[in-house]
C-alpha cells in the first residue's frame, strides 16, 4: 500500500509545481515521499521475515518428520529404494520447497497487492489508458501457462536426474575399496559423467525455457509503456489529465512490469516446489511400520521365551516366489540352534522374521506362545541382540558403537567387557586412541573381522535374552572364532542362540542343527545325528571341513 502512495505524492508535486508552489509545499512533498519509502521498506522487512521465517521453520519441521518417517518405513521399502534418491529428497527437493512457502507466496502476495492497488489509482487517472497499458496481460498470463507446464516437467526430470547423480556418487565412494582393487576409477568415472550430462541437459533445456521467458515479458512491458508515452503524452497536450497524472501513471506502469516479470520466477518456484513436494508426498505415502494396541511385553516375559515357527512361509514383496515355505520349529529358552543350507535356502530370511524385519505371508511365528505380531516391534525387538550378515558401523568410536542401542538417559555399560567377548581385547591395544578410537565411515578403518567383533560386542552389550547370528564368524581367524565361541557358550546368562552357521566350530558346539533347503526344512537333528544319517547336512559339513583344512596349509 506504502509502495503505491509515493507515486500518488509524486503527482500532486508536479502539479503544484505546474501552477505554482511554495517552498514549504515542496518541503511536505518531499517529506511524505520520504515517509511512504520508509513505512514500504519497514513493511517489507516485516513481511520478509514473518514469511522467510516461516517457510524456515516448516522446512525445519518438514525435515525431521521426513527423517522421522523414513526411521518408521518397512525394511521392504529399503530394498527397492535408492539411499542416494532418499539423499536427494531430503535436500534438493525441500529446499525447492522452503523457497515455493518462502520467497514464492511472498513475492506472489506482494505482486497481487500492488497489481490490485496500482491499477485502481490508474483507473482513477484515466480509464481508456489504463486499459490500453493492461493489454499485454492476458498474452503474458497464457506465456506463463504454456511455459510454466514445461518447466515444471523439466524440473521433475532434473530431480530424478539429481537423485540417480547422488544415488551413484554415494554407492561409487561407499565401494571405494572395491573400485580401487578392480582398477575400475575410469569406468566409474564414465558412469558418473554419463548422469550428470543428463542432469546437465535437462538443466540446460529448463533454462532455455526460462531464459525465452524474461525477454518475453520485457517486450510485453515495454510496449506497454510506448502504448501510455504515445497516448498519455496526446492526453496532456490536450489536457485531458496532467503531467503530474502521465508521470505517476508510468510510475505504476512501472512498479507492474517488475510484478508482471517476477511472475515468471515465481511461476518457476511453483513449478519446482510442486514437483518437489510430490517427490516428497510419495515418501510420506509410504505405509510405515504399524503395531496394534497391543499390551507391551513385561521385562521378565522378555528374558525367558519359547519361539516357535508354526507352517511359516514368506515371499518378498513384489515377487510371486516363496523364499521360505512350511517351516515348523520350537525353539527352548536357552537352547542354542545352528541353521545351516547352502547359500540362497533362506537362513538370513528366517532369521529376520524371528526379529519381525518383515511378517511371515503364511503362518506365525510364536513368542511366549503369542503371535509376534500381537506384540509391539519395539518390545519385540528387545527380546533380540543380532549380528547381521553385513556388519553396519557408524562413523563415530569403538566405544560410541558399541554401545549404541542403550537408551539416551539409561545407564550404559562398559565397553571393556563386551569387546573382550567379542574377541577384540587385543585389537584394541593396536588402536591409536583405544576405545576413542575413530572407526570412519562404515567402520572403514578397521579389517572386515573387527567390524564383524565391534558388531558381535554391540549385541552382547545389551544383554538380550535371544541373540541372532547371521555368519557373524564369516572373516574371523579360527582362533579368535574359538575364543568368541567358548565366551558365548558358557556365559552366565546362557542366552538362546541362533546362528546361521558353517563353521565347523559352531556347528560342533550347538544343541540342534536344522537344515535348510530351498527354503524347507529338510532335516534336524545333533551333529552327531546328522553326520550318521548323510544327506545334505553331511555333504555340507564335510565341503567346510576341507575348506578348513586347506586354509589351514
Amino acid at each position: 500500500m506504502f509502495q503505491v502512495w509515493a507515486p500518488w505524492i509524486v503527482r500532486e508535486a508536479i502539479n503544484h509545481l505546474q501552477h505554482g508552489t511554495t517552498r514549504a509545499a515542496l518541503a511536505r512533498d518531499a517529506g511524505l515521499i520520504l515517509l511512504a519509502v520508509a513505512l514500504q521498506g519497514l513493511f517489507l522487512f516485516l513481511m520478509r521475515m514473518t514469511l522467510i521465517r516461516s517457510s524456515r521453520r516448516m522446512e525445519y519441521e518438514l525435515r525431521n518428520d521426513l527423517y522421522d518417517h523414513m526411521q518408521r518405513l518397512h525394511a521392504s521399502f529399503y530394498r527397492r529404494t535408492r539411499v542416494g534418491d532418499l539423499l536427494s529428497r531430503t535436500t534438493n527437493d525441500l529446499d525447492a520447497v522452503r523457497n515455493f512457502l518462502g520467497p514464492g507466496i511472498m513475492y506472489f502476495a506482494n505482486t497481487i497487492v500492488t497489481f490490485c492497488f496500482a491499477v485502481a489509482l490508474m483507473l482513477r487517472i484515466d480509464v481508456r489508458l489504463t486499459l490500453l497499458a493492461l493489454v499485454p496481460l492476458p498474452i503474458l498470463s497464457l506465456a506463463v501457462a504454456r511455459l510454466g507446464g514445461k518447466i515444471h516437467h523439466f524440473y521433475e526430470a532434473i530431480q530424478d536426474r539429481f537423485g540417480k547423480m547422488t544415488a551413484k556418487a554415494q554407492e561409487t565412494l561407499a565401494g571405494i575399496r572395491v573400485v580401487k582393487a578392480y582398477v575400475e576409477e575410469e569406468g566409474e568415472y564414465h558412469a558418473f559423467r554419463a548422469i550428470h550430462e543428463d542432469y546437465t541437459e535437462q538443466n540446460r533445456k529448463m533454462i532455455q525455457l526460462w531464459s525465452a521467458m524474461m525477454p518475453l515479458m520485457g517486450l510485453l512491458g515495454g510496449i506497454a509503456s510506448a502504448v501510455v508515452l504515445w497516448v498519455g503524452g496526446s492526453a496532456v497536450v490536450h489536457g485531458r489529465i496532467s503531467l503530474g497524472d502521465l508521470v505517476a501513471f508510468q510510475i505504476y506502469l512501472s512498479m507492474l512490469l517488475w510484478p508482471m516479470i517476477s511472475l515468471g520466477w515465481v511461476s518457476n518456484l511453483f513449478q519446482r516446489g510442486e514437483a518437489s513436494m510430490a517427490r516428497i508426498r510419495a515418501i510420506m505415502d509410504e505405509p510405515i511400520e504399524e503395531d496394534l494396541e497391543a499390551p507391551r511385553l513385561r521385562r521378565q516375559e522378555r528374558q525367558r521365551v519359547p519361539i516357535e515357527l508354526k507352517n511359516v512361509g514368506f515371499k518378498y514383496p513384489a515377487s510371486d516366489r516363496f523364499v521360505l515355505r512350511g517351516l515348523n520349529l520350537s525353539v527352548t529358552p536357552g537352547e542354542r540352534v545352528a541353521i545351516v543350507g547352502r547359500t540362497g535356502a533362506g537362513k538370513s530370511t528366517l532369521l529376520a522374521l524371528l526379529a519381525r524385519l518383515f511378517d511371515p505371508t503364511e503362518g506365525a511365528v510364536l513368542v511366549g506362545g503369542r503371535d509376534a505380531r500381537e506384540w509391539t516391534r519395539a518390545d519385540l525387538r528387545r527380546v533380540y541382540g543380532i549380528v547381521p550378515q553385513e556388519s553396519f558401523l557408524f562413523s563415530d568410536t569403538i566405544r560410541a558403537n558399541v554401545a549404541f542401542g542403550f537408551d539416551e538417559h539409561g545407564a550404559v555399560p562398559a565397553a571393556e567387557g563386551p569387546l573382550a567377548r567379542a574377541g577384540l581385547r587385543s585389537d584394541l591395544e593396536t588402536f591409536p586412541r583405544g576405545l576413542d578410537t575413530m572407526i570412519g565411515e562404515r567402520g572403514i578403518t578397521l579389517s572386515g573381522g573387527q567390524k564383524q567383533r565391534v558388531a558381535l560386542a554391540r549385541a552382547l552389550a545389551l544383554e538380550r535374552p535371544v541373540l541372532l547370528l547371521d555368519d557373524a564368524f564369516a572373516s574371523v581367524d579360527p582362533g579368535t572364532e574359538e575364543e568368541i565361541l567358548q565366551s558365548l557358550f558358557e556365559h552366565r546368562t546362557r542366552p538362546t542362540l541362533l546362528l546361521a552357521t558353517h563353521r565347523r566350530s559352531a556347528l560342533l558346539r550347538v544343541d540342534r542343527i536344522v537344515v535348510l533347503d530351498e527354503g524347507r526344512i529338510v532335516d534336524t537333528g545333533t551333529h552327531a545325528d546328522l553326520i550318521r544319517r548323510g544327506g545334505l547336512y553331511a555333504d555340507l559339513y564335510h565341503r567346510e571341513e576341507m575348506v578348513e583344512e586347506l586354509e589351514a596349509l
